[in-house]
């Protein structure tokens, strides 16, 4: 049986590689993540991987692990018959993420190592081509650069031909949220190629142009943009423009300007009672051990690869379940709270977990070209496992989501659940139900528990807090 070969849906807009997804040929097996190359991209590579800089950082985990595969290898040729020259070999990252998924500090920690691999790279001799964050994964919560064949000489005289997409897909956003309060995720979201000068501008106003970096960085090119499409309507002639010659020193002074910048912006977390829930939670202590020895009975029967905790809060249930799991990816939709678990897990350097913000209410669509260039959340890798603990509720009742098609997209991800039900009676839910006019009525335990047998076998189960919640381990069908 012949492995399935797989061109990525993203990896189009450099015409000298392709990324490739080789899909094992028996279930269980690891796919393997290939590049093609040119000739001249072939050529590049070879001197690249000579270079000690360039060693170093795969040393440290800057840049995924990347080797060149022999062109006997089986995988290889069948990429070679499309036309590639050469196939490296990279180390698969656990989960593909996007910039618009980040919070505050993981945007920024990526923003500060393109800054210092091009910083690294411009001191060796060697450029970037672009500087989009597209080419920034993570490994745990730990930023790492896959785009390798980004990589190129730098010739005397060129600038930084990446920095206006740093300060649109980097610098910008950030600088919304230090400087403004404004939450950057939506932006990125809608701005999937970055938030250009000309519109980051209508942002700052009056002195908030006087903000660090603000003139320097948006204002100034904002203004320069303009111009540029004042002259160059369709009416008018053609122009060739001529771009002024740097020096190494002043590219790498500009790099280590934006490097003192970053380092400077910050976000203050204003918490929340999710990003506290490890101390509000509405559980008295010997409750709150039940249900984490619910979770861990579960999760440690099988060493899982995947596991999914949706609706995280701080991240407690993600730490017993990454026990005996290769990669938990950790979802909530509050900003802070998801930073606060990521500013934690940063310090571990064996966390397994991968914090991401979203509103599971409106999860990520697949986007850019096609619709795929950017997956849906839920395309891009299947869990073993999801936790969904005291999250129906809000899905229920904030969004207005019925109970039975959540339960049906739980479905669709094929995978076990351990759901925890918070029935009418509890605190939590008296407290959603004031002053609404709505009182859900179909939301009560015997209806829920009908629905999830549609689409679940219901293993085990266990009351909470004396009967106000029940918590579920459930199979797909």
């Amino acid at each position: 049986m012949k492995s399935k070969l797989v061109a990525n849906a993203g990896s189009f807009r450099d015409p000298a590689n392709q990324i490739y997804e080789i899909m094992p040929k028996v279930n269980g097996g690891k796919a393997r993540i290939l590049r093609g190359l040119s000739g001249d991209a072939l050529a590049i590579y070879q001197k690249l991987s000579d270079e000690i800089f360039f060693r170093e950082a795969l040393s440290a985990g800057h840049i995924v692990r990347t080797s060149l595969l022999p062109a006997d290898d089986e995988d290889a040729m069948s990429i070679m018959t499309d036309g590639w020259v050469g196939v490296l070999e990279h180390e698969p990252v656990p989960f593909v993420t996007y910039p618009y998924e980040w919070t505050f500090s993981m945007l920024k920690d990526a923003a500060l190592l393109q800054l210092h691999l091009i910083e690294t790279s411009l001191e060796n001799g060697w450029t970037l081509k672009d500087a989009t964050a597209y080419n920034i994964q993570w490994i745990g919560p730990r930023p790492v650069f896959i785009d390798v064949g980004s990589f190129a000489p730098w010739k005397e005289g060129d600038p930084w031909v990446g920095y206006r997409q740093f300060c649109s897909m980097f610098l910008t956003p950030l600088m919304l949220r230090a400087h403004l309060g404004i939450d950057h995720l939506p932006l990125l979201r809608s701005y999937i190629d970055g938030i250009p000068p000309t519109e980051a501008i209508k942002y700052f106003s009056g002195t908030k142009r006087l903000k660090r970096g603000v003139l320097s960085h948006i204002i100034f090119p904002a203004k320069v943009e303009n111009s540029i499409a004042k002259r160059e309507r369709d009416d008018a002639p053609a122009r060739q423009r001529t771009p002024r010659l740097q020096s190494k020193a002043m590219v790498v002074g500009l790099v280590q300007s934006l490097t003192r910048l970053v380092q400077k912006l910050s976000s203050e977390i204003e918490h929340t009672d999710w990003s506290q829930y490890d101390k509000t939670h509405s559980y008295q202590e010997a409750d709150f051990d039940v249900k984490k020895a619910f979770v861990l009975k579960h999760t440690s029967t099988i060493q899982r690869e995947y596991i999914w905790d949706i609706g995280c809060n701080t991240g407690t249930f993600s730490r017993i379940s990454g026990e005996n799991c290769s990669h938990v990816i950790s979802v909530d939709g509050d900003h802070n709270t998801v930073e606060q678990l990521y500013l934690v897990e940063k310090k571990n350097p064996d966390s397994n977990i991968l914090p991401l913000v979203m509103n599971l209410a409106n999860i990520s669509p697949g986007q850019g070209w096609a619709g795929f260039e950017r997956q849906a959340f839920d395309q891009r890798r299947r869990p073993d496992l999801v936790l969904c603990l005291a999250l129906i509720h809000h899905v229920r009742m904030s969004a207005n989501i019925p109970n039975l098609l959540f339960l049906k997209w739980l479905s669709s991800l094929q995978a076990e659940v351990i759901l925890e039900f918070v029935n009418r009676e509890d605190e939590m839910v008296v407290k959603l139900l004031t002053n609404k006019k709505e009182q859900y009525i179909d939301y009560n335990l015997e209806q829920f528990t009908a629905e999830a047998e549609r689409f679940f076998t219901i293993i085990d189960r266990e009351p909470l807090k004396g009967g106000k919640r029940e918590i579920f381990y459930l199979k797909p069908r």
